[in-house]
Order: structure tokens, then sequence, then C-alpha cells
């Protein structure tokens, strides 16, 4: 136990789950000591309809928020103990309904008093600790209905990956690296074209040289470059992102969007009026990315170098 406190918010989870295991041990000994044939685990269920039935086993789980095998085990358990019987639908009466039998309406008096034994226990327990443990559980239930813990965890992740790799400008110890990655994804989805060996071969002639910009991502930890882009100047103040690729084992770490962003903001500094990029409709998660991005699909209105090419889309930086 001294490990999990000490792990903090990593073992929130945890924590309540012992915390909850605990309140339903201390609740079956109560109900022990007081010869009542009942489980803490059963109450919810068998409460609910105490105030409202016939319900059927949909009904409770929509009521309590519990799974459907959840509710059925419990309920057939109810059925075996015989406080629960099943009865028919008033309007359909191939609907199986429960309500309490004869013997579940019986221990209701019995119960009672424990009820509100629990009742005034909790009461003092949260009263030590200063705070008022329901309304900070109903503000943990609505912040999570906003936003639940995958989406918040997600994001994090994302986050923690994005920071996690540094972008860099063209150095030539990385002009392999500019070649190996494009060839990586090339050699996927594609094949690769004169066009490309022409320009990966010799970035320097190709790109820097004629005023363009090459980037590469950077891990943090082991200096390894896992991504790269090129933005590549053309006539009349335009500017082309273009060679963009990110190894397959650092993919989904947003370092695309990182790489695209740096290539945007080099773009303004040279004051382009317009970025350019050809893509091909079978990627996907790139056509995704460069959507959100804030490019939109146009019309060639240049003659692409490119077989592979079958869209091309502007990102307007005026």
């Amino acid at each position: 136990m001294n490990l999990v406190k000490q792990l903090g918010e990593v073992a929130f989870g945890t924590r309540l789950r012992l915390l909850t295991d605990r309140f339903l041990q201390d609740a079956a000994k109560t109900y022990k000591s007081l010869n009542i044939d009942f489980e803490p685990r059963w109450f919810a269920t068998y409460y609910l309809l105490s105030l409202r039935s016939p319900l059927s086993i949909s009904d409770i789980t929509v009521e309590l928020g519990y799974t459907q095998p959840a509710v059925t085990q419990i309920v057939n358990i109810l059925l075996k103990k015989g406080l629960v019987r099943v009865v028919k639908h008033k309007e359909d009466t191939r609907k199986k309904m429960l309500e309490l039998s004869s013997k579940g309406l019986e221990l209701l008096p019995t119960l009672e008093p424990v009820l509100d034994g629990f009742v005034f226990a909790l009461r003092e327990l949260f009263d030590e600790t200063g705070y008022d443990m329901l309304l900070v559980i109903d503000k943990i239930e609505t912040a999570l209905n906003e936003k639940d813990m995958f989406t918040r965890v997600s994001q994090k992740i994302k986050q923690i990956q994005k920071e996690s790799v540094e972008i860099i400008e063209y150095s030539p110890q990385y002009k392999s690296s500019f070649r190996d990655l494009n060839y990586e994804w090339l050699e996927k989805y594609f094949s690769i074209e004169d066009e490309d060996k022409k320009v990966l071969n010799d970035p320097e002639s190709e790109i820097m040289k004629k005023g363009g910009t090459i980037f590469f991502a950077r891990e943090s930890i082991g200096d390894k470059i896992v991504g790269t882009v090129a933005l590549i100047k053309h006539e009349d103040n335009t500017y082309e992102l273009a060679k963009m690729a990110v190894t397959q084992k650092a993919q989904g770490r947003q370092i695309g969007r990182k790489l695209a962003e740096a290539v945007i903001n080099k773009a303004k500094k040279e004051k382009a009026g317009k970025l350019f990029l050809e893509t091909n409709y079978k990627l996907i998660p790139a056509m995704n990315l460069y959507k959100r991005l804030g490019f939109v699909q146009t019309e060639y209105n240049h003659i692409s170098k490119y077989e592979r090419s079958t869209i091309c889309m502007e990102l307007d930086l005026k």
C-alpha cells in the first residue's frame, strides 16, 4: 500500500478500487453480524426494484449504469435467493420483467436500519475529512462526461511525444537521412521516380541553393533522425511543401504535424504568398493532416513531375 501511495496519480484508479473493496468488505461484515443473508453488490439492483418495478434487465442497466452482463449476473443470484421474481410485461407478454418477491419485500424492513447506519457512518466519515465527497464525485463524473479519461490521456501522450522531438534545419551530416526516410515510404506505397532520385541524392543543389529549406525531426534522447520535410521555392513567391517522411516506428507521435508547422512558419517568414503540395488519395492520414492545417484541394496550375501525384492542395498565406 505504501508503494501505491507513493505512485500518486498513477495509482489513482487502484486506490479507488482498494477503497471500494474496503467499503464492500465492511458492509459484508455488517450483514453477517446481523445474520442477514445479503451481499453489498446486490444492493443497487435490489433497492432500485424496491422503488420502481417491474423493470427489465435493460431498464436496470440504464438506471444504474452497469453493463448488461453484470446486471444479469446479479439478477440471477437474486432470483436464486428468491428475493426477485419474473413477471410478464402488461403489453408484451414475451418480455420478461422483474420485481421484488414477497420474500424480497419482507427483507426491506430488516435492511432499513442497516442502510440508515451506513448513511450516518458515511456522513461522519466525510465530516472527518473536511470534504463533501459526494459533491467531489459529482464534479469528477461531470468532467468525465465532458471529456473521458481515454481522450485526456491520449491528448497528453501526443503532447509529450510531440515535445520529445525537436525540429532542426539541414546539415550535411543528415543528407543520407533525407534520402533514406523518403525512400522508405516511397518504396512502401509507390516507386522511386527519376525526379525523386534527382532531388533526394543532391538536396543541396536541388533545394538549398534554390532558396529552399530542409527540416529534420530529431529525437531529444539519442539524437536519432525520425522525420524530414522540404520547403521548395518556386517562381512568383510560391513555395512547395514536399518530401515529407516520418519513419514507420515513429508515426502516430505528431511528428508529421510538427514538421509541417515548421515549413508553414518558414514560408511565412519568407513572405510567401502561397504554399502548395502534391499528394495521393492513397495517403489518407497525410491528407487529413494537411486539411487540419488549413490546406484545401485545388486544381493543378502546373504540370506535376511525379506520376503518383493525384491531388494538389494549397494554403493561402496572404
